[in-house]
């Protein structure tokens, strides 16, 4: 059976393009209870006592017809947002 994001959830997973501190450890998405899936990072972090902690970051939307608007890289720039086609304005006044 396939993995179906439920709203509130979400999953993360080891980021192998890593190659600075700036970059995430973990990288995935996440659905909001709204139904929205955005793009999730974490970073592992430490206190000054030692203490390890997790840092988050919920990002742009995923487009849901394949494609993202997510970089490949984290090094690229991000794509221009995506914006709602303009609603239909044509009607039956005649001028």
């Amino acid at each position: 059976m396939a993995y179906e994001m439920r709203p509130g959830s979400g999953s993360l997973f080891k980021n192998d393009k890593k190659t600075t501190d700036n970059h995430p450890n973990l990288k995935g998405k996440i659905m909001l209870p709204n139904g929205e899936v955005r793009w999730v990072s974490a970073w592992t972090k430490v206190t000054s006592s030692g203490e390890k902690w997790i840092s988050l970051s919920v990002g742009d939307l995923v487009v849901q017809a394949g494609r993202s608007n997510q970089p490949s890289s984290y090094n690229e720039p991000r794509s221009a947002p995506i914006t709602p086609a303009a609603p239909d304005l044509d009607d039956d006044i005649p001028f």
